[in-house]
């Protein structure tokens, strides 16, 4: 009797192992991956967060974020990217909402895709799961909220979900709009800065770019304070450091590039990685140009930082976007600020691909300007709107599209971006 149970115990667990992958995976996505990158999306995620800047929130009052179905979805899919994860779609009607998530999956036999579909509810402090489906499987509603719960109190022993937890206070579905309210915490920002870089970078980089932030502090602290260099007198010695280290090129160029571009963004790696400060800024005590110029070092460098860590499309879109709002309001448009942009989206694709072992020592041997970044300065600039459009305009008319492959020609002829 024994050995039959346990034969019976072990063809159900064989046939469960069988039969639920079947259920679950689909050979097809229920939500098809989100059209490449637009400045339109990267307009209304940063007009989103200019409405709701926390450093601009008012501590510890009661606040409310109010989103239509198309700014929840702009939101998950283009400022929440997750591993996996190509498509996620949110349906908002009164006092509930459908979120539906495609997953990738490894190759196997019963599908490439997990789909899931939960239906969530109003409820008091939060919301609750009302139902639950993965691929053709549905699980009981009740169970799917009891195990979110477990997964919650979990949660809750780390600090900064606590925090963030405690921040938010409640979660309203109306038609086509979801609002949550919360207290701003100020402390919470850094927190949450802190806590993304833990989950999304690993231990062994920020070790690697932490390792670049000091050599970065070695090489510049014979200069004076606010002194302005030449970008190159701190590339080349920063890359032939990292051709001592060995090591893979692409992850070599990935945390030195990183590194120095943290620096002229103002962000402190150390006291982001592995400090204590309430403030991760640090304004950078010794200034680096291009062709005599902090606005090009920024855009190249920048740019560069923005290919390797979000994407060349990313890059793409916000170097364009910047100059269409200074065209508006700003110091006018600039070709030369855009060429910029595309030669840092050139450097981080090659500094990470099949060049990199070639970019590594380009930039390494850089003496001058030159050997970063072809002479722009002879392109339009400082075109306010009216005298953009009259020369070019509209963004990617035949006379404007006639400039950036000027541009592009000259990035071809380049050693550092052909």
């Amino acid at each position: 009797m024994r050995r039959l149970f346990a034969w019976s115990v072990l063809f159900a667990v064989l046939a469960a192992l069988t039969v639920l992958p079947w259920l679950m995976l689909d050979n097809a996505p229920a939500i098809e991956p989100p059209a490449e990158f637009q400045r339109t999306d990267l307009a209304g995620i940063k007009s989103l967060f200019q409405k709701h800047d926390p450093r601009r929130q008012t501590p510890d009052m009661l606040h409310s974020i109010r989103l239509d179905e198309a700014e929840l979805n702009r939101v998950l899919n283009y400022a929440m990217k997750l591993p996996r994860v190509s498509g996620i779609a949110a349906e908002l009607t009164p006092g509930q909402a459908t979120l539906t998530a495609t997953l990738t999956v490894p190759d196997n036999p019963f599908g490439r895709y997990l789909n899931i579909t939960a239906e969530v509810a109003e409820a008091p402090g939060g919301i609750q799961i009302q139902s639950l489906q993965l691929g053709s499987l549905p699980l009981p509603g009740a169970l799917a909220d009891w195990v979110a719960r477990q997964f919650h109190r979990q949660l809750l022993r780390d600090s900064t979900y606590a925090a963030m937890a405690d921040a938010f206070s409640r979660v309203d579905f109306a038609e086509n709009q979801a609002t949550l309210d919360y207290r701003w915490h100020p402390e919470l920002l850094t927190r949450l800065e802190r806590k993304s870089v833990e989950l999304l970078i690993p231990a062994e980089d920020q070790a690697r770019m932490l390792v670049y932030a000091e050599q970065l502090n070695v090489l510049l602290k014979p200069y004076p304070h606010g002194s302005k260099i030449p970008l190159a007198q701190i590339v080349s010695p920063l890359f032939a450091h990292a051709l001592q280290a060995g090591g893979d090129p692409r992850i070599e160029n990935r945390a030195a590039l990183t590194a120095l571009a943290a620096y002229l963004g103002g962000v402190s790696l150390p006291r982001l990685l592995a400090g204590d400060s309430r403030s991760i800024y640090r304004a950078p005590p010794v200034l680096l140009s291009l062709y005599g110029r902090r606005d090009l070092a920024e855009h190249f460098t920048l740019s560069a930082a923005l290919s390797i860590n979000g994407g060349s499309q990313l890059a793409k879109a916000i170097g364009l976007m910047k100059e269409e709002e200074d065209a508006g309001k700003g110091s006018g448009f600039s070709f030369t600020d855009l060429a910029a942009d595309l030669a840092g989206v050139r450097l981080g694709e090659r500094a990470t691909g099949d060049t990199a072992a070639r970019v590594r020592q380009q930039l390494a041997a850089a003496r001058t300007d030159a050997d970063l970044l072809p002479d722009i300065r002879d392109l339009p600039e400082f075109m306010p709107q009216a005298e953009f459009d009259r020369r070019f305009g509209p963004v990617g008319s035949a006379r404007y599209q006639a400039v950036i492959a000027s541009i592009d020609a000259r990035l071809d002829a380049h050693p550092l971006t052909q």
